[in-house]
C-alpha cells in the first residue's frame, strides 16, 4: 500500500497570519480592553512613586540605600500605588475568579515564593505585611482576566516612551530629574562620556534594569518599525545609564536576536540551555568569588552576607525583613549600597533560605516550560528571551522583586506572572503557526486534512484545543 502524498500548504499571507492569531485569541473586545487596562494600571502605579520623587524632590535630597526622607507627595503616591492594585485584586477575586475555567496549577506554582514568605513570617511570629500579599493578588488578577503574552507589547511601548521622556528631560531640564548628586558628573563608570542617566529612578542601575527587562517584549510587535524603534530607544537609554548589569542583560537579548535566524526551529531548545547556564551562574558566582573588590565590590557584600548563615539558617533564612532591620550595621560594615545582596541567590538565601531559592528556581523552570510551548513564534521568542534577561541581570543585582508596589514590579513581576499563568490549552503545542502553516496530507480518497488532524498524530497535538474564553 503506497503512503499518502504530502502537499505543502501555500505560503502564509498577512490575512492567514491574522486569521491564525484571531483563532488563538478568541477574547471579546471588552475582555481585551480589561486586560490592557489592568496592565496599564499596574505599570503606572509601579512607577508612580518615582514620578512623584522627580516632581517633588531635588537631587540633593536623594540618598542611596534606605535613609532617604520622602516628601508627603511621595508617601501619598506610595499609598495609592498599593491601594489601586489591591482594590483591583479584591474586585477580580470577588466577581471573576469563580467563573474562570483556566488551569489553576500554573497560578499556584507562580505564587509559591510569596506564599512561602507569608508562611515563614507567620511562623517566626512576625507581621505578614500587605506588600508580601499583594503580589499574590496581582497574580490571581492576571490569571483571572486571562491576560495574554501578546498584550505585554504595551509594556515595551510604555518603557520606550518613559526612556524617551527621561533622556529628553535629562538633556533639557537636568535639575528636574531625581538622581543622587554623586551621579551628576561623568565618572569612570560612564561608557558615553556623559553624566549617568537615572531618569525617573533614584539610581542609574534601576533605570537600566527597567529598560533591559522591557527589551525582550519589543519582539511582540508585528510591525518591524515598531520593534526597531522601541528597541533602539531602550538600547540608547541603557547605554546612557552605563549600568554594567543592564548592559549584560541587553547583550543577552542581542545574542538571542542575532541567533534567531540561524536556529529558528530549535531556538527554544537553545534558549533553555542558555537559561540553565545563566541560572547556574546566579548561584555559583557568589559562592566562588573570593576577591572582595570583584564586580564593583560585590564580592565583599556576598562574602559578608553568606557568612551570616549558619546551620538551619541556610535552610530557612534570617527573615524577610532582615536587610531593613539591619541596614545601619550593613552600611557601617560595608557601604550604603548593602541594602540587598546584589544577587538574587544571596538576597533570598539570606532572607528565606534555600527553600525560597528552590521555589524561585521552580517558578523559572515552570515559566520556561510554558514559554517554550506558546503557539505563536514571536511570543515564544519574547517570553524565553525575557526569562534569559531576567536571570542574567539577577547575577549581579536583586532583579527579582517579591514585594509590591515596587519600581521594578511592573517590569519584572507582571510579565513573569503573565507568562507563568498561561493556561494549559493556551500553551499546548500546535502544528501550525502564522509563520509556518500546517502541512496538509492528501489521503487516498482525495481529501485533504491538516497534519494536526491526522488520526496518527502525536498525543501532544491530540490534546491541543482552542484557548478558553
Amino acid at each position: 500500500m503506497s503512503s499518502p502524498a504530502v502537499v505543502a500548504a501555500p505560503a502564509p499571507t498577512p490575512a492567514l497570519r491574522s486569521a491564525f492569531r484571531r483563532s488563538l485569541d478568541d477574547r471579546t473586545p471588552g475582555a481585551r480592553a480589561v486586560s490592557y487596562g489592568v496592565l496599564l494600571l499596574l505599570w503606572v502605579v509601579s512607577i508612580g512613586g518615582s514620578i512623584a520623587q522627580t516632581l517633588t524632590m531635588t537631587r540633593k535630597q536623594a540618598a542611596e540605600g534606605l535613609q532617604t526622607v520622602y516628601t508627603q507627595a511621595v508617601i501619598d503616591a506610595g499609598h495609592i500605588a498599593f491601594l489601586v492594585p489591591a482594590v483591583i485584586a479584591v474586585l477580580v477575586i470577588v466577581f471573576r475568579v469563580v467563573h474562570v475555567r483556566n488551569d489553576i496549577a500554573p497560578l499556584l506554582l507562580a505564587i509559591t515564593p510569596s506564599a512561602w514568605i507569608a508562611f515563614s513570617e507567620f511562623a517566626r511570629g512576625n507581621a505578614v505585611t500587605e506588600q508580601v500579599l499583594l503580589p499574590i493578588g496581582v497574580a490571581v488578577t492576571l490569571w483571572a482576566v486571562q491576560t495574554r503574552v501578546g498584550d505585554l507589547r504595551l509594556y515595551a511601548l510604555a518603557a520606550a516612551i518613559l526612556a524617551t521622556v527621561s533622556m529628553a528631560l535629562t538633556t533639557s531640564a537636568p535639575a528636574l530629574m531625581y538622581m543622587p548628586q554623586s551621579f551628576d558628573e561623568a565618572t569612570d563608570k560612564t561608557v558615553t562620556g556623559l553624566p549617568l542617566l537615572a531618569g525617573f529612578f533614584s539610581h542609574p542601575n534601576g533605570a537600566g534594569l527597567f529598560f533591559a527587562l522591557a527589551l525582550p517584549l519589543t519582539s511582540l510587535f508585528q510591525r518591524w518599525y515598531l520593534r526597531g524603534a522601541c528597541a533602539a530607544v531602550l538600547l540608547t537609554a541603557i547605554l546612557w545609564t552605563s549600568s554594567r548589569t543592564a548592559l549584560f542583560g541587553a547583550g543577552v537579548w542581542l545574542a538571542v536576536m542575532l541567533l534567531r535566524p540561524f536556529v529558528r526551529r530549535t531556538l527554544h531548545r537553545v534558549l533553555l540551555v542558555a537559561l540553565v547556564g545563566l541560572t547556574v551562574a546566579v548561584v555559583a558566582l557568589p559562592l566562588t568569588t573570593t576577591d572582595a573588590e570583584a564586580f564593583t565590590e560585590r564580592g565583599a557584600i556576598w562574602q559578608f552576607l553568606l557568612g551570616r548563615l549558619n546551620g538551619q539558617e541556610w535552610l530557612f533564612g534570617l527573615g524577610h525583613a532582615w536587610f531593613s532591620d539591619n541596614y545601619p550595621m550593613l552600611k557601617s560594615a560595608l557601604s550604603s549600597a548593602a541594602s540587598h545582596g546584589h544577587n538574587v541567590f544571596v538576597t533570598y538565601a539570606v532572607t528565606g533560605g534555600l527553600v525560597l531559592v528552590a521555589l524561585l528556581g521552580l517558578v523559572v523552570a515552570h515559566t520556561a516550560r510554558i514559554a517554550s510551548r506558546l503557539p505563536i513564534e514571536r511570543e515564544r521568542v519574547a517570553a524565553m528571551a525575557f526569562l534569559c534577561v531576567l536571570v542574567a541581570v539577577s547575577i549581579t543585582e536583586t532583579a527579582w522583586r517579591l514585594e509590591a508596589p515596587d519600581t521594578l514590579f511592573a517590569a519584572m513581576a507582571v510579565p513573569l506572572f503573565v507568562i507563568a499563568t498561561q493556561s494549559r490549552p493556551m500553551a499546548s503545542e500546535r502544528r501550525g503557526s502564522p509563520d509556518r502553516p500546517p502541512v496538509t496530507r492528501t489521503h487516498p480518497g482525495g481529501n485533504r486534512q491538516p497534519a494536526g488532524d491526522r488520526p496518527d498524530d502525536s498525543s501532544a497535538s491530540r490534546r491541543a484545543s482552542a484557548p478558553l474564553r
